[in-house]
C-alpha cells in the first residue's frame, strides 16, 4: 500500500532588480558634504565643551590661590608687628626707645663722629626690617622655594603665582595674576573706602587696608577679600 504525500505548494517571488540598482545605497555626494559638516560641528560643540570646562577649571584654581594668598594676609596683619615675626622682609617698623645719637667733636679735625647709645628713656624711634621695607622685598621672599607661598603655581601659565598692577585683556600674562590694592587714607568719615593699586616700591612698613582680587583669562578682575595687613 503507498501513501500518497501531500506536498505543500510553495510561494516563489521573483524579484526584478533593474540595472544599476546596486549604486542606490552608496551615499550621494550631497549626504558626504552633510556627514561631513555634522562631524565638523559635533567636534566644534566637543572643543567649545573642553574649553569652557578648562577655563572653569583654571579660574576655580586662580580664586583658590587668591584666597589662600589673602588668608596669609590677613594673618600676617595680626603677627608682623611682633619682633620675631618671620619672614623679616614682610615685617612692620618695630618701635624702640632710642636716646639721640651722642656727638662728639673730634680734636683738630672740625667734624663730628656721632655715637648712638640706647637705654630705657628718649624718644620712639622704628627700626627698619631687614629688607627696605618694600612690597617688592616681601613678595620675593614669598615666591622663593621656601617661601610661605612659593607652592602656589599660576593655572594659566604654570609659573610661580606673581601679583600684578591690573587687569588686561590685551596682555595674557596677566591671566590668573593677583591684584593688590591698598585703602587710601581719608579725611572725611564714614565714606566708602577707595583702593588703589599696590605698586613694587611701596613701603609695607606700617599697617595696611588690602584687598586681594584676581583676573581672569578674559582681563576682569574677581574680588576675593578685604583685609588688615
Amino acid at each position: 500500500m503507498t501513501a500518497n504525500k501531500t506536498q505543500s505548494p510553495s510561494l516563489v517571488f521573483a524579484i526584478e532588480v533593474p540595472e544599476g540598482a546596486a549604486t542606490v545605497l552608496q551615499p550621494s555626494p550631497i549626504d558626504m558634504v552633510f556627514l561631513l559638516l555634522l562631524g565638523v560641528a559635533l567636534a566644534a560643540i566637543g572643543l567649545v565643551g573642553w574649553r569652557a570646562y578648562d577655563d572653569a577649571y583654571k579660574e576655580f584654581q586662580a580664586l583658590s590661590n587668591a584666597r589662600v594668598w589673602a588668608q596669609w594676609l590677613g594673618e600676617a596683619g595680626l603677627q608682623r608687628g611682633k619682633a620675631d615675626f618671620h619672614p623679616q622682609a614682610c615685617a612692620l617698623a618695630v618701635s624702640k626707645n632710642e636716646q639721640p645719637p651722642l656727638a662728639i667733636l673730634l680734636e683738630g679735625s672740625g667734624r663730628e663722629l656721632l655715637l648712638s647709645t640706647e637705654s630705657g628713656q628718649g624718644r620712639d624711634a622704628l627700626t627698619k626690617p631687614a629688607s627696605d621695607g618694600s612690597w617688592r622685598a616681601c613678595e620675593q621672599v614669598l615666591r622663593e622655594a621656601r617661601g610661605a607661598l612659593s607652592g602656589l603655581r599660576n593655572p594659566y601659565s604654570g609659573e610661580v603665582q606673581t601679583s600684578a598692577v591690573r587687569c588686561d585683556a590685551a596682555d595674557p600674562r596677566t591671566a590668573g595674576a593677583l591684584v593688590l590694592e591698598k585703602a587710601k587714607p581719608s579725611l572725611v568719615e564714614p565714606r566708602p573706602l577707595a583702593f588703589t593699586a599696590l605698586a613694587a616700591e611701596d613701603l609695607i612698613q606700617s599697617p595696611l587696608k588690602l584687598r586681594v582680587s584676581v583676573c581672569d583669562r578674559w582681563g576682569r578682575i574677581h574680588r576675593v577679600a578685604d583685609l588688615d595687613f
